[in-house]
């Protein structure tokens, strides 16, 4: 229970922690497979298709998600009459912090995407594509899906909370 609370705490765990298991079962899977696995065994022109839809899907996302940061950075604590924020404002100003978290890892994550296939697109031509570039791509891939998941639901939370107080 300790350990969900603080996961709860610290949403920037999530996508970071499926970062790594997915990154490790990835590198297990093909280091045991005697095929090249997922993205690695798609052919050349396959691949590279594919690194230039990620470039323009990862970089879209990474607006957005900086949007969405910028959105919760603007809502501030709503003084009271008194001109005090109420102690219901400051748990809420102290959750929009923590969601903002959750989606500056997931940024980050994209970001990592994609620099790692843009620089793909020119260096991944052999046959058989890099396992440690193909690896790096899909665990990022979904570290950063769950982020924007966690995030995003986040988010239209703090929406609701924001527009029904």
């Amino acid at each position: 229970m300790a350990v969900l609370r603080w996961v709860d705490r610290h949403l920037w765990s999530v996508p970071v922690l499926i970062f790594v298991l997915a990154g490790l079962g990835l590198g297990l899977w093909a280091a045991v497979s005697t095929r090249p696995v997922l993205l690695a065994a798609a052919a050349p022109s396959s691949r590279a298709a594919m690194y230039s839809s990620l470039t323009g899907s990862s970089s879209a996302l990474l607006g957005l998600a900086i949007a969405a940061v910028a959105i919760l950075t603007a809502f501030s604590p709503r003084p009271t009459r008194s001109g005090e924020p109420s102690r219901s404002e400051l748990r809420l100003a102290r959750a929009r912090t923590i969601i903002t978290g959750s989606l500056l890892a997931a940024s980050s994550f994209l970001l990592v995407l994609l620099v790692t296939a843009t620089v793909a697109v020119a260096v991944d031509v052999q046959p058989a594509g890099n396992g440690a570039i193909t690896t790096l791509i899909e665990a990022s891939g979904v570290a950063s899906v769950a982020g924007l998941l966690v995030g995003g639901f986040g988010l239209a939370l703090a929406i609701i909370e924001r527009s029904g107080a």
